[in-house]
């Protein structure tokens, strides 16, 4: 194996291991958003303190199927 086709190897590896790691950081922020919102906070607030649209926030919201808890 040449050093070039390592390199592709190790660039195909780390991109692959980097879209893991996003997909897993999404989901996690799926998972706090949606308890965020059922502990009683706002969309609005929850897109506040994100950084994220509040359009975002309630597509993912519903999408996730999240209701409040009372």
């Amino acid at each position: 194996m040449t050093s070039e086709e390592h390199t592709l190897e190790t660039a195909a590896q780390a991109l692959h291991d980097a879209q893991e790691a996003v997909h897993t950081a999404r989901r996690n922020l799926t998972a706090a958003i949606v308890a965020a919102y059922q502990g009683g906070e706002s969309a609005a607030r929850i897109a506040m303190r994100t950084g994220r649209h509040i359009i975002e926030i309630r597509n993912l919201l519903a999408a996730a199927q999240a209701s409040r808890r009372r």
